[in-house]
């Protein structure tokens, strides 16, 4: 109920400024099999694009820093799944999985989005990837991992610790962005109140904070930080609501 927009069609239904409706944050780390957002983004995230890798499944070879900004990571992805939903794969081993938190894998596990390899070529043969064209690439990466040197796409690799793609049993999952935050919403003012289209003055009485505003981030925000604009603007919202009553 609380992401389909209703109290944003109100607000702008009284005549509420609308800014950038049209801009969207899509979060990199999804499984395109689930329904919604789904539950495998930590799993994709902490383990594969943190400390593993992700490869485009028809050639087998990395395609980005996977480190990135979202909106980077976003559109790499959508450049290699095309119109042939040709959703690369994201791959780490057990000694990742182990080094993150191990409940992130157990419910996608279940649910079959992640899948268990006992060898990166039984990886390879269930996602269709050219077998040899991986297994080089895993082992480059693991060179990288070594010299603390992605000679590739420059992606820090001082977060592994050492941590490489080499110790069985193997992990991979298939990853699309998917809308995470509407970047878009009302127009407000550092009072938290909502501006009129019609006068550009403050609607009396409406005030908004957090995801229904919009202006505040700009095109894509960065991790966490809609946490600190909804507490924020919803404080000051609360509070200069209290003084009219």
């Amino acid at each position: 109920p609380g992401a389909t927009a209703g109290v944003l069609i109100k607000a702008l239904g009284i005549g509420a400024q609308p800014v950038q409706l049209c801009w969207l944050q899509f979060l990199p780390y999804c499984n395109p099999r689930e329904k919604g957002f789904g539950v495998s983004v930590n799993f994709t995230n902490h383990a594969c694009m943190d400390l593993g890798l992700v490869v485009d499944r028809k050639t087998g070879k990395r395609f980005m820093d996977e480190h990135a900004g979202r909106k980077i990571k976003s559109d790499a992805l959508f450049k290699v799944i095309g119109t042939d939903e040709n959703y690369p794969i994201a791959i780490c081993d057990d000694a990742i999985v182990k080094a993150i938190n191990p409940s992130f894998v157990k419910l996608p596990l279940e649910m079959g989005t992640v899948k268990k390899f006992d060898t990166l070529e039984q990886l390879a043969d269930a996602f269709g990837i050219p077998k040899q064209a991986l297994l080089d690439e895993v082992a480059k990466f693991n060179g990288y991992v070594k010299a603390n040197d992605d000679k590739d796409f420059h992606r820090i690799l001082t977060f592994n610790k050492g941590l490489d793609v080499s110790k069985a049993p193997f992990y991979g999952i298939e990853v699309s962005p998917k809308i995470h935050h509407t970047m878009g919403g009302v127009v407000i003012n550092e009072n938290a109140e909502v501006i009129s289209a019609n006068t550009h003055k403050p609607i009396p009485g409406l005030y908004a904070g957090g995801e229904v505003a919009g202006g505040v981030h700009g095109a894509s925000r960065l991790g966490t930080v809609a946490v600190i604009d909804a507490l924020t603007f919803g404080m000051i919202a609360g509070e200069n609501f209290a003084k009219m009553q």
